[in-house]
């Protein structure tokens, strides 16, 4: 991480401190400020309870909390599915699968800057939903700085998850909530 990157980091986590409401993170070099709705909390409410209905521990399901990337800034997904045993500081290499929810319309971050970052680090599955078109896009098969595998789900279908420790998320889409 550059000394730039420090200093953004460090801003973002002041500015969180007075403005409630808000998810600020470092992306691409720069503080974004993203408002947190009740869709998006609801979303990651239910993608979370898909996970613990398959059997994953909800010691391996978090929200909000930052992941480190080396050389580059954490990340914060809406929803992290991790490996078996990973501990804090938690690591890309602890994710099994990333969640974003789509919290903008035309959101450049989760469909440009994290899709590459996800990607050249490894995350094995990276999950957009986006409530304003209601659409899930899956990404998987990581590969250089994309993902060779991409299926897009209309909400009312279940997404499946088969993470890389066996388990698989089947996740229902039918009650997830539009944004306009």
């Amino acid at each position: 991480m550059s000394v730039q990157d420090d200093i953004l980091r460090q801003t973002a986590e002041r500015a969180a401190a007075q403005f409630e409401g808000f998810k600020i993170e470092v992306v691409g070099g720069h503080i974004v400020m993203t408002p947190q709705s009740s869709i998006q909390s609801w979303t990651i409410l239910d993608v979370q309870m898909a996970a613990m209905a398959a059997g994953i521990d909800k010691s391996r399901l978090l929200s909000d909390v930052l992941i480190q990337f080396p050389g580059e800034p954490p990340r914060v997904p809406d929803v992290t599915i991790l490996e078996e045993g990973a501990v804090e500081p938690y690591s890309y290499e602890d994710i099994l699968a990333a969640v974003e929810i789509v919290s903008t319309k035309n959101d450049g971050n989760d469909y440009a800057v994290k899709v590459r970052q996800y990607a050249h680090f490894g995350v094995p599955i990276y999950l957009i939903i986006d409530p304003f078109i209601g659409q899930c896009t899956l990404l998987t098969r990581p590969k250089d700085d994309s993902y060779a595998s991409r299926d897009e789900y209309a909400y009312g279908e279940t997404v499946t998850l088969h993470l890389r420790d066996g388990s698989t998320v089947d996740i229902p889409t039918s009650d997830f909530k539009r944004r306009t």
